[in-house]
C-alpha cells in the first residue's frame, strides 16, 4: 500500500486548494527541522513537503486520486500521450521557501517590527509605503595614475531635490559627488553612494553605484596587482644584453639591466614596482617586462659565418657564457675591420 498524502497533511480527500495550503502551513511550521533539530522531524518534514508538492498540483493530484502513489511514481499511459513518472525533487526546504517566500516565515514580520517602513500620506488622505528606488549604476573609468595614488574623484550629476519644507515640490539641481578612490582599487569594484538619486515624496532616493574600470595606458597594462609592459629590442640586444629604461607611474626613471638571453616567452620581473596592493598598502606588486624581438631583415654572409662560429664554440664550451663568447667574436671582427692607420698603438 502506497503513501497517503491526504493522511500526511491530515485533511479529507475532498479538501479545497485553500485547505491544502492551510494544512501544509501549519504542519511545516510545526515540524520545521530548524526548530526541532532531530532526524525524525527531518523525515516528517520531507513527507509533508512531498505531500504538498503532489496535492497542490491539479494534474499530480488527479493521477494520485485515481492511481495512488504507485501509479503516480510509475507513470501512466493514456490514449494520446503518456503522463511521465513523478519524482519529488528531494529538497523540502525549497518547497518551504517557495511557499513562504523565505526560509523564515517570520523574518518579514520581525523586520517590519524592528525597521518600520516609511509612510507617505497622499493628497487624497490615503497612506502608502515609501519604497526605495532601484540603484543607478554608472561606469567609472580610472587612469592607472589615479589607481596608483588614490584620492577623491569628482563627478557632476543633475538630480531632483526638494525645494520646500514639506518635501513635496522638487527641482532639478546640479551636485558634485565626491567618490573615494583607494590606492590599488581593482576593476569592477562597486562604490556605493547611498540615496544620491532623485528625491521624491513617494519614494526613497536610489543609491548611485559607480563601477570601476581601468582606462587604457600607453605603456602599461594591469594584471591583478602587477604592471605589464612590452619592450622592443633587437636580436643583438636579445643575445648580448641591454638596458631597458622604464618611466614608472609615479614618474621615476628605473633602468633595468637585461643580462640573460631573451628567448620567446622570457619575462623580466622587477619586484615592488607594480600597483599598490589594496589590502596591504603601501606594499606593491611587480613590474613584469615582456619582450618583442626585432629580427634583422638581412644578414651578410660574413656575419652569418661569425655567428655560426660563435655558436659552435659555445656548444663546445657546454653553452656556458654563450653570449659573452659571441660578444668577443663580434668585437674582434670590428677591430679587424678598422683601418690599420687608425688602430691604437700596442701597449
Amino acid at each position: 500500500m502506497g503513501v497517503d498524502y491526504y493522511g500526511i497533511l491530515q485533511i479529507p480527500k475532498n479538501s479545497t486548494d485553500l485547505q491544502i495550503k492551510k494544512a501544509y502551513r501549519n504542519l511545516a511550521l510545526e515540524f520545521n527541522p530548524e526548530i526541532l533539530k532531530n532526524d525524525n522531524a527531518k523525515q516528517v518534514f520531507r513527507l509533508i513537503g512531498e505531500a504538498y508538492d503532489v496535492l497542490s498540483d491539479p494534474l499530480r493530484r488527479a493521477v494520485f486520486d485515481q492511481y495512488g502513489e504507485e501509479g503516480l511514481k510509475r507513470g501512466i499511459p493514456t490514449a494520446d500521450d503518456y503522463i511521465p513518472a513523478y519524482h519529488y525533487h528531494g529538497d523540502p526546504m525549497q518547497t518551504y521557501k517557495d511557499f513562504f517566500g523565505t526560509v523564515s516565515p517570520y523574518a518579514d514580520l520581525l523586520n517590519v517590527l524592528n525597521n518600520p517602513p516609511l509612510l507617505y500620506k497622499m493628497s487624497d488622505g490615503n497612506i502608502c509605503i515609501r519604497k526605495k528606488q532601484p540603484p543607478i549604476k554608472h561606469p567609472l573609468a580610472l587612469t592607472l595614475h589615479e589607481i596608483f595614488f588614490g584620492g577623491v574623484k569628482k563627478m557632476k550629476i543633475h538630480r531632483l531635490v526638494f525645494i520646500d519644507n514639506e518635501h513635496i515640490r522638487t527641482e532639478v539641481k546640479e551636485k558634485i559627488l565626491s567618490i573615494p578612490i583607494k590606492p590599488g582599487i581593482r576593476s569592477n569594484t562597486e562604490i556605493i553612494l547611498p540615496e544620491e538619486g532623485d528625491q521624491n515624496p513617494t519614494q526613497i532616493p536610489a543609491d548611485i553605484i559607480f563601477i570601476t574600470e581601468d582606462r587604457p595606458h600607453e605603456i602599461f597594462t594591469r594584471e591583478g596587482d602587477d604592471l605589464i609592459m612590452v619592450a622592443n629590442i633587437s636580436l643583438e640586444e636579445a643575445l648580448l644584453g641591454t638596458m631597458v629604461t622604464v618611466v614608472t607611474i609615479d614618474h621615476r626613471t628605473v633602468r633595468v639591466p637585461i643580462t640573460d638571453v631573451v628567448f620567446p616567452g622570457f619575462e623580466k620581473i622587477v619586484e615592488n614596482e607594480g600597483m599598490p596592493i589594496l589590502e596591504k598598502y603601501p606594499e606593491k606588486g611587480n613590474l613584469i617586462i615582456r619582450f618583442n624581438i626585432d629580427f634583422p631583415n638581412y644578414l651578410p654572409k660574413n656575419s652569418k659565418e661569425l655567428l655560426k662560429k660563435g655558436f659552435q664554440m659555445a656548444k663546445v664550451g657546454g653553452g656556458v657564457n654563450q653570449h659573452e663568447i659571441i660578444n668577443k667574436l663580434v668585437l674582434a671582427d670590428k677591430i679587424l675591420r678598422v683601418d690599420p692607420d687608425e688602430r691604437l698603438p700596442p701597449i
